[in-house]
């Protein structure tokens, strides 16, 4: 790869970092919320805790288009996806739903969906931000929501996965299951400055 695909890359990685890119950024690994039913019973099962929450960060000076500018100075992130651990049967009218059961105040979600097609993401509040309703009806694809934060400092928001009707209301005959999402706001780090983007080039040449 030579230096301007690298740069190109990271650019489109780190979102408005340079180049007037207006979306949100993105980085770190994925989280995968996983999914599954077994004999009626909804399992939910995430591999992050309160030590080692999800980070927050807040890019000072940017302005996102569209609706993504409801990110718009806030500690964010997406790193959080609902993703399917097999295959999910449901009969016709039933689908899964995620319902806020409590979240720490001041943390706002955002609808999203595949991490990297972020123009593509409706960016809706929903799961109780701005009045919208508690529940969330999810497709079954994976879907990384955009969580955010006023404010420096932990939170976690615990939700109810069900199978529901359109409307939402849980269908008789399924168990539910409780998860915890965990997210610690902290400032944006150098790395994916100007600056940072420039060191990563100047390493990419000298290893040519």
């Amino acid at each position: 790869m030579n230096t301007t695909m690298t740069l190109t890359t990271v650019a489109l990685m780190c979102g408005s970092a340079i180049g007037g890119v207006s979306l949100p950024n993105v980085w770190g690994p994925m989280e995968h919320v996983m999914i599954s039913l077994d004999n009626g019973a909804v399992h939910a099962h995430v591999g992050t805790h309160a030590g080692n929450a999800v980070e927050l960060q807040r890019f000072a000076g940017e302005n996102y288009d569209g609706a993504a500018a409801v990110l718009d100075d806030s500690y964010y992130s997406s790193q959080y996806g609902w993703v399917a651990d097999g295959f999910i049967s449901l009969d016709a009218g039933e689908f899964m739903w995620v319902e806020r059961v409590s979240s720490t105040a001041g943390l706002d979600v955002y609808e999203g969906g595949m991490r990297m097609m972020r123009e593509m993401h409706t960016y809706d509040a929903i799961l109780g931000t701005g009045g919208s309703d508690d529940a969330w009806m999810w497709s079954g694809m994976m879907v990384h929501n955009w969580y955010s934060a006023d404010a420096l400092g932990s939170y976690e928001a615990t939700y109810e996965v069900f199978v529901g009707d359109a409307s939402g209301n849980a269908v008789l005959g399924y168990d539910s299951a409780m998860v915890t999402l965990n997210f610690n706001a902290v400032p944006s780090p150098a790395g994916l400055s100007l600056l940072g983007l420039g060191g990563l080039v100047a390493a990419r040449r000298r290893r040519a």
